[in-house]
């Protein structure tokens, strides 16, 4: 296999899974603070691919979110930039 597309679906799996970990384990810490826990998932990625993969994580995660799970529409998509 190819090292590039090995590459693209390691930093697509963890996209995935920093979603799934965004959908699925939100904590609420005081009334406008909540946990999140794709910052995991996204630092991991940084430390093994470099900063460009783990901005392109958090950039795509976020997209994702923006359309399906976010309460502040294009400001939650700006948020992490």
């Amino acid at each position: 296999m190819n090292s590039t597309t090995k590459k693209i679906t390691t930093i697509s799996m963890l996209c995935a899974f920093a979603y799934a970990a965004t959908f699925i384990g939100r904590v609420p810490l005081v009334l406008f603070l909540k946990y999140d826990p794709k910052d995991i998932i996204i630092a991991t990625s940084g430390l093994i691919f470099g900063p460009l993969a783990s901005c392109s994580v958090a950039l795509i995660v976020s997209l994702v979110e923006m359309f399906t799970i976010s309460e502040n529409g294009i400001l939650g998509f700006l948020e992490p930039v």
